[in-house]
């Protein structure tokens, strides 16, 4: 009894809590006391306590995927342990097309990012989170707007007149990810933001062939795998929240309203009696400061076979243009449970939102244009709602202030995604599991827009309008396979086996209405039975996709690796004869560091693997119904007109019966590396994509078709280029971490047929629409050229000013003043005329650069990225639209504003087509940069507080507002125009405070 005291006596507590390499606290690490089975893991914040006896002095810390550490602890009673990465034995999982894959046997090109590498900042849809995390991936908002669409590109587009986006998949469900943009309204938002970021656990990037071609007829622009988070079982409680401020991050280059009088009083003094007294920012007058909150709050849990998650998130974002706002209520679970000793596994999700959109009426262009000396407001001008206007008699623009307050734009949206995702390990095959996914991804929402009668361009047409489109999507989604995996040590191989099937429905419905001719506009939306006139439409389509596909997997000696994929996709979006595509690809890898002659690298490199892919991608994203004969309604306005009754008619469409798909091929040769112990490792990629079967919309012989134009497949393209990823440790200390991440990548983007002219003068097709005249295009598609190549002529430059030459002197003194003084004849034909534009320049960067840093501090970190596009053209339509002093007397009874680039070039009249206003737009931008501190004084609680700041600074020789441009709203995302600077909605500079709290 007494040894039995002196012993228990002898005992004491050792407590500590352990960190990973960022100085994170580590959940679930091991701490056990040398040469015994006595124990304990680190609960939610890292922390342990643990009994020794006078004779145990020693514990082993580990972690699966991190080194193990003996800890000799003598008497302490509290210590501190950090944890190293093992680059020997950390194998990273990734979620591939179907399954998963360890990252050392990927043979394809996938890049993942997990949350804790995400961007930063007030972000409204997931895209945004990896802008320059990954090598070959652009990623270009369309405007500044919160929540805007946006266009991502990997390794280039593949198409012209199809989508050149992605295929997203989230939690195993494939999305219908096209924008819904309802005619006659400005753009619609991103139909990504329905997801909440918060929920996000990682993304998943495949790029090549043989990543993507398990997505056959959908893979062609590669494919984006969006991982949602899990429960875990840890009774964790999650809450993230933050406030924000948006501010203009630029301004614009229209005249103030004292340059404004002056320019007048030189230029046309006969309208000085039309200027006014005040002194109007215009655009000043229509912006804000964005304010904006989010709120997120998670639960997760669970038992011995079972986990959930419960999350709710709460986004209110407000644009710096007035009336511009976007709201998000979002709702996500996830349960997981196993039965019958783990043979069965069922996991389901479900994710929902609520989405609320307030637009802007598009007044950038009035708020430009508009004449900066004249008021905002007129009392005495009721029947225009008490602004100035001019009268309605004169073609004059819109007061951008009036424009924008009595318009009333909103759109609601619920989109609800889930699935059950079922596995089952056959008891009688070892290896063997069936797995099936029963999933939906459906949408229902409402545009509706009221503009009262007391507005200007109402008084004149419609009296007022009421418009409204409803919109319903609906896509059910079955997948049913099969996948063996088994080890064969006899012959040192392993074999991964997957095949199945899947079906995929697609239902879409957008019935709309019309309701003008107001008498009254007390009601606002429900202003619509005082209307004289309406009109209502619907559009139903549906498509649907059955897929047959299958992946082998093999590896030999763990150093030697094959994947072969194989996917045969029927689409109704094509006939009968061309409905069925067969997309194949083949992958092998070598691990060079492997082999006994390469040893002499060993100690310095950890891996280095060979890879060679070839495969073939589809794209079906052309619309329904483009190999029928169809028809559709037209407008009112040609409406034939019979007695007295007025008949709307139908019109055919035109169609390609043989129709079928545009098929890529796509070869990848690709090198990964580590080194100096795993603190240094990225790839190299070369590859090349060749489209073929381009889809293209071409003009066909009178009478041939139902239309002078049809969408057929005629042409051929390539992208190919090289990227390089790396990431490095640099520092890697207890007290001090510095994480690099850095990625580069060069696009070359060639046409390489187009339509069935062999012509060498066949002039191409024009595209890229701009503002300013009637039907101009700046841009053109031509064999040898890149999309969005810019189409113009070459402006001569006065030696002695370096300026262009103006359009008001005889500069090659032939005694008339013509184009032959300002451009240049580049065919030799002795003048100059439409046929002397030529090809220069185009908006597609040659380079993508992004740069990562994660820096730890004890208990402060800082975060920034850094993007950079080099070699991108932006033509400056702002400039070009309002540069030059006829501007001042295009109407009569007005003037409009103009832009300062005409104190430079001294136009008289437009040049449009000068090459003067397309300006080398590379730029480097720091696109977020987040300051934090971790406070660990709090008992069982982790709280961060951080300050974030977006858009902080933008390095460019563009004179406009911003050399990031995205597709304009006149423009298709697919047929010109990117790179058209076109009164785009301005982007802002955010600052942003936040806090996480989990405990």
């Amino acid at each position: 009894m007494l040894s039995f005291i002196h012993a228990f006596s002898q005992e004491r507590n050792l407590s500590g809590k352990v960190y990973d390499e960022n100085n994170e606290p580590m959940p679930g690490a091991s701490v056990i006391i040398k040469g015994t089975t006595q124990g304990t893991v680190t609960n939610i914040d890292g922390e342990f306590r643990i009994v020794l006896s006078s004779d145990q002095t020693t514990i082993v810390v580990s972690y699966i995927g991190y080194k193990s550490k003996e800890i000799e602890v003598g008497t302490q009673s509290q210590i501190d342990v950090r944890l190293e990465l093992d680059q020997e034995t950390l194998d990273e999982v990734i979620v591939v097309g179907y399954g998963t894959q360890e990252k050392s046997d990927l043979t394809g090109v996938v890049t993942s990012v997990d949350s804790k590498n995400f961007n930063a900042g007030a972000i409204t849809s997931p895209d945004n989170l990896i802008a320059g995390k990954v090598a070959g991936v652009q990623i270009t908002p369309s405007s500044g707007e919160p929540g805007g669409q946006v266009s991502v590109r990997i390794r280039g587009g593949t198409s012209i007149t199809a989508s050149n986006e992605p295929l997203f998949v989230i939690d195993g469900v494939p999305i219908d990810n096209s924008a819904h943009n309802p005619g006659g309204f400005s753009r619609g938002r991103n139909p990504l933001n329905f997801l909440n970021p918060d929920d996000i656990e990682n993304i998943t990037v495949l790029k090549d062939a043989s990543a993507a071609a398990i997505y056959g007829a959908r893979g062609a622009n590669g494919v984006i795998i969006i991982n949602t988070k899990k429960g875990d079982g840890s009774g964790k409680i999650t809450y993230n929240g933050y406030v924000s401020m948006a501010n203009l991050a630029t301004d614009h280059d229209m005249l103030s309203a004292d340059a404004f009088r002056n320019v007048v009083t030189a230029k046309q003094p006969n309208k000085l009696n039309l200027l006014g007294n005040n002194n109007t920012d215009w655009y000043d007058q229509i912006l804000q400061t964005g304010i904006g909150h989010n709120h997120y709050l998670s639960f997760s849990g669970g038992g011995k076979n079972s986990n959930f998650r419960f999350s709710l998130g709460h986004q209110d974002i407000e644009g710096i243009v007035q009336k511009s706002r976007t709201q998000r209520t979002s709702l996500s679970t996830n349960f997981s449970k196993s039965f019958f000793d783990d043979r069965l596994n069922i996991n389901a999700n479900i994710k929902a939102a609520y989405t609320k959109d307030k637009f802007d009426a598009n007044p950038i262009g009035a708020a430009l244009a508009f004449d900066p000396t004249q008021k905002i407001f007129d009392s005495e001008n009721n029947a225009l709602g008490g602004y100035f206007e001019y009268p309605i008699s004169i073609l004059a623009p819109d007061n951008p202030v009036s424009l924008n307050d009595q318009t009333q734009d909103v759109g609601d949206n619920i989109r609800n995604i889930g699935n059950i995702q079922l596995e089952y390990k056959l008891p009688y095959i070892e290896g063997l599991s069936a797995k099936a996914n029963l999933g939906y991804d459906m949408t229902f929402g409402e545009r509706k827009r009221f503009k009262p009668n007391t507005l200007r361009n109402q008084a004149t047409s419609d009296s007022g309008e009421v418009k409204i489109e409803n919109y319903k999507r609906i896509n059910p989604l079955f997948n049913f396979y099969f996948n063996y995996k088994r080890d064969l040590p006899s012959i040192n191989s392993n074999l991964d086996v997957t095949a199945g099937y899947e079906y995929q429905d697609f239902k879409s419905d957008y019935p709309s209405y019309r309701a003008y001719g107001l008498s009254t506009n007390a009601f606002g939306f429900y202003s619509a039975f005082s209307a004289r006139n309406s009109e209502a439409f619907n559009t139903n389509e549906e498509n649907r996709l059955i897929s047959f596909f299958g992946r082998v997997n093999y590896s030999l000696h763990d150093k030697y690796l094959l994947t072969f994929t194989l996917r045969r996709d029927g689409s109704s979006r094509f006939g009968e004869n061309n409905r069925w595509g067969l997309f194949p690809s083949v992958a092998i890898g070598w691990r060079l560091i492997e082999e006994d002659f390469m040893s002499f690298l060993q100690p310095t490199f950890s891996d280095l693997k060979l890879r060679f892919a070839y495969g073939v991608t589809g794209s079906q994203e052309i619309g329904n119904y483009l190999y029928l004969s169809t028809y559709e309604a037209g407008q009112s306005t040609a409406a034939i007109q019979q007695g007295n009754q007025f008949i709307n008619t139908l019109r055919p469409n035109g169609y390609d019966a043989n129709i079928k798909w545009e098929e890529t091929n796509s070869l990848n040769i690709g090198l990964d590396f580590a080194l100096l112990d795993g603190k240094l490792g990225g790839s190299l990629e070369y590859y090349q994509k060749n489209t073929k079967d381009l889809l293209f919309e071409v003009g066909v012989a009178s009478g041939s078709n139902l239309s002078n134009r049809v969408v057929t497949n005629i042409g051929e393209m390539q992208n190919s280029g090289v990227e390089l990823a790396l990431d490095a440790f640099v520092i890697d200390q207890k007290d001090l971490s510095w994480n690099l991440g850095f990625n580069a990548s060069y696009n070359k983007n060639e046409i390489k047929a187009l339509d069935q002219s062999n012509e060498p003068d066949f002039e191409g097709y024009l595209a890229g629409g701009i503002a300013g005249g009637t039907g101009n295009n700046v841009q053109i598609l031509r064999v040898g050229e890149s999309v969005n190549t810019f189409y113009v002529y070459e402006h001569i430059v006065d030696p002695a000013t370096g300026n262009p030459v103006s359009d008001n002197v005889d500069f090659n003194g032939d005694g008339i003043i013509d184009q032959a003084d300002m451009y240049r004849d580049t065919n030799g034909d002795g003048g100059v005329n439409s046929e002397d534009r030529r090809p220069y320049k185009n908006a597609n960067p040659d380079v993508i650069l992004g740069l990562t840093s994660s820096l730890t501090y004890k208990d402060f970190d800082l975060n920034l990225t850094l993007r950079s596009n080099i070699g991108n053209y932006v033509y400056n339509n702002i400039a070009s639209d309002n540069g030059y002093y006829n501007k001042l007397a295009n109407g009569e009874g007005y003037i409009n504003n103009i832009h300062e680039s005409v104190l430079e070039s001294g136009y008289q009249s437009a040049q449009f087509f000068s090459d003067y206003y397309v300006e080398n737009a590379s730029f480097l931008r720091m696109d977020n940069i987040t300051l934090g501190y971790r406070v660990r004084q709090l008992s069982n609680i982790d709280l961060r507080v951080y300050a974030t700041m977006q858009n902080l600074f933008v390095l460019t020789n563009y004179t406009g507002m911003d050399p990031e441009v995205g597709y304009t709203n006149r423009n298709s995302d697919a047929i010109g125009g990117l790179g058209i600077d076109d009164k785009p909605y301005p982007k802002a500079r955010t600052i942003l405070f936040g806090v996480n709290l989990s405990f």
